[in-house]
């Protein structure tokens, strides 16, 4: 038996990695994404030819949908069939070695890449109508960062801070969020410190054009701050459905507080389909915990999740008929 009729045999076996990097590759913009990257990328005028454009752009898609370290990423492109199909490569002499990988991670969050692709993104989705903008959920979710200090600086990121949730701490940032109300995909993408106040950052997670705007009680008092936006575009005043802490209702009559218990849990209703774009990036994309230090990074990083936890749920059966 030939090992070209092996290789053919293993391409035909459909693993669930290779059937998601078949979709990833079918729904993913590659012509905006490649116009992009193109204006920034070396030409190769001296030294050595670089390596093709699209073949860096695959890898680094590869890094992100499975959060690998620069070097990691080049040893699965080698060891798994899936990843070196994506990418196109034959044999581990295509492969870029760890720190050239790196120098084209740090090429495109110095252009501001990342940013650029989710934007890219959700004008695509909005273009299809997927993003309906009728209205918006904010939430935000904890990036955990390593607090040791056993590194090269001998110091903790400066850029992430703690934070108390509940009875633990977290040290980290935090990704904050704006999501359409009727589709569950993220509009907006604002990274901070994990120590930063959700309602601080409700004005920059919506677009002016929503009708009404849900979050839960870390949002109370939005709409009295002085930055609040309290009608959108069309001059129509902007309906803000946040949730009550539950003592604020405890003193009601019975029959009052049902009431209100039943209101506080359509809202409820409403806010929980952003949990579904956070579990695509915390689940499926497995990114809990930060693998690079400072803000810059950490905003390149989290609006590429988001571009792509976007893409994945997009993708979805339920909406792909839309």
């Amino acid at each position: 038996m030939s090992l070209s009729f092996i290789h053919d045999e293993l391409k035909e076996v459909k693993t669930h990695k290779r059937e998601f990097l078949e979709k990833m590759d079918a729904i993913l913009p590659w012509e905006q994404l490649y116009e992009l990257v193109k204006p920034c990328y070396y030409e190769g005028a001296r030294g050595n030819k670089p390596y093709d454009l699209e073949l860096m752009l695959r890898i680094h898609l590869i890094q992100n949908l499975y959060d690998l370290s620069d070097e990691g990423t080049r040893n699965e492109i080698i060891d798994s069939r899936a990843f070196s199909d994506f990418c196109e490569v034959e044999s581990s002499n295509q492969v870029p070695d760890g720190d050239t990988i790196g120098r084209f991670r740090n090429l495109l969050i110095k252009n501001h890449i990342h940013e650029q692709f989710f934007a890219v993104v959700v004008k695509t989705l909005t273009d299809r109508g997927l993003i309906l903008k009728k209205g918006t959920i904010v939430d935000s979710t904890i990036i955990s960062a390593p607090s040791s200090t056993k590194n090269k600086e001998k110091k903790r990121d400066h850029d992430a801070h703690s934070v108390k949730k509940g009875n633990a701490w977290y040290f980290g940032y935090k990704a904050h969020v704006g999501v359409d109300k009727d589709s569950g995909l993220v509009h907006t993408v604002e990274v901070t410190a994990a120590n930063e106040h959700d309602v601080t950052m409700t004005a920059k997670l919506l677009h002016g054009e929503e009708e009404t705007v849900n979050g839960d009680s870390g949002y109370i008092g939005a709409e009295k701050r002085e930055d609040a936006i309290l009608k959108n575009k069309n001059g129509k005043k902007i309906r803000y459905n946040i949730n009550r802490r539950p003592y604020q209702y405890k003193k009601n009559s019975p029959r009052s507080k049902a009431q209100t218990k039943r209101r506080e849990h359509e809202k409820s209703s409403v806010r929980a389909k952003v949990e579904h774009v956070f579990a695509v990036v915390k689940g499926q994309l497995g990114y809990r915990r930060t693998r690079y230090r400072g803000l810059v990074k950490q905003t390149a990083k989290l609006n590429m999740m988001f571009a792509l936890a976007n893409l994945i749920l997009a993708g979805r059966p339920s909406r792909a008929a839309v």
